[in-house]
């Protein structure tokens, strides 16, 4: 009976120990995290140990202060991505039907987009230009550039300037961003017109909190001949906005109810 109910007492101790350093942003000394934990000054070093071996914590080797590691920072966005991605699913699911095209949902990471989710249509020539997973410099996709198109003056000359030797391996620079980004603040979307594979178009528009926190781009790809502008203002824009509302919706509801 005690083997089995010790990785659970393990885990709970780890989990505390982790409560602790989340509520110290400056770190914590061994001294601190035993009082505040309440554990023995034994089980706490043995705790710190063993969360040190998986990245879950780190040690300033001169101060010897214990502070969260980058592992846990990965495993927060990937949790934040695999949400925000299940929260869009059912939505994705009503734009493929609607449009009969391929939805892609897309998330900013530093200086990069990745796919995070993609629904395909019905229609028999399916624009898979993207794929969960891949990765690619903001500003390159429909859904890439709705991302980089929200991002403040001082965040896209950034993103511009570390990514600039990647945007031109898609034939990108900085003076075809800034005209794509003028189009977005006309037209309320950003688009893609065979930029990343010929014969395949795209428009985008950004997901965005009440608290103005960038979240997710939705876009829909297609064949070019079924992304004229008569269908894209008609079907395929309205269908966008109204989806990206409703998910921002939903993510503020779910901001509002943490920070109670």
């Amino acid at each position: 009976m005690t083997n089995l109910l010790a990785p659970k007492g393990s885990i709970a101790r780890a989990a505390r120990v982790l409560d602790v350093l989340s509520l110290a942003p400056d770190g914590a000394d061994l001294t601190e995290i035993v009082a505040q934990s309440k554990f023995s000054k034994t089980t706490t070093f043995r705790v710190l140990a063993s969360l040190r071996e998986v990245n879950y914590v780190f040690q300033d080797p001169s101060t010897r202060i214990y502070r969260l590691g980058s592992k846990l920072a990965e495993m927060a966005r990937n949790a934040e991505q695999v949400n925000v991605s299940a929260i869009a699913e059912r939505g994705m699911a009503r734009l493929a039907e609607m449009s009969e095209d391929t939805v892609f949902l897309s998330v900013p990471e530093g200086a990069s987009s990745i796919c995070v989710n993609r629904k395909v249509g019905a229609f028999p020539i399916r624009t898979l230009t993207l794929d969960k997973g891949d990765r690619r410099p903001l500003g390159v996709g429909a859904g890439s550039l709705a991302l980089f198109c929200s991002l403040s003056e001082a965040q896209r000359a950034t993103v511009c300037r570390v990514n600039k030797n990647w945007l031109a391996e898609y034939g990108a620079t900085e003076e075809s961003l800034a005209s794509e980004y003028e189009f977005f603040q006309v037209n309320g979307y950003a688009r893609n017109r065979g930029g990343v594979v010929r014969g395949m178009s795209a428009i985008g528009v950004p997901v965005i909190t009440a608290s103005g926190r960038l979240v997710a781009a939705l876009a829909i790809g297609a064949i070019d001949e079924r992304m004229k502008q008569e269908r894209i203002e008609e079907l395929i824009l309205p269908g966008l906005k109204r989806e990206a509302r409703r998910l921002a919706d939903r993510l503020n509801a779910m901001e509002k109810e943490q920070n109670k």
